[in-house]
């Protein structure tokens, strides 16, 4: 399921490469360092309300913009929501099934 961390680090990502930045680039930005950004879009960090700030002004962004899934984002959202209810379904099926062959007995 995608989280507000995976959001974050696709929308990050996406921008900084968008703008031809490097993480080295973004970190000089937002006056962080380059491994700080590293850990961020790999989702091992989660940034400050300030740091946020600074980062949505580098990639030249709405604060909420880094927070808004993409239409990939919300296409995946969609797939994996349909396979979690085929899921709910098949064990809702199978668990009907079983009561009803423990009734028959």
């Amino acid at each position: 399921m995608t989280n507000i961390r995976s959001v974050l680090s696709y929308n990050m990502k996406s921008r900084r490469k968008a703008l031809g930045l490097s993480q080295i680039d973004l970190a000089e930005k937002t006056g962080s360092a380059a491994n700080y950004i590293s850990k961020i879009e790999a989702e091992r960090q989660f940034p400050s309300v300030e740091m946020i700030e600074k980062l949505a002004d580098a990639l030249q962004i709405d604060t909420v913009d880094l927070f808004s899934p993409s239409s990939q984002q919300k296409s995946l959202i969609r797939q994996e929501k349909q396979v979690l209810m085929e899921r709910i379904s098949a064990e809702i099926d199978s668990f009907m099934e079983r009561i009803e062959s423990c009734e028959a007995e």
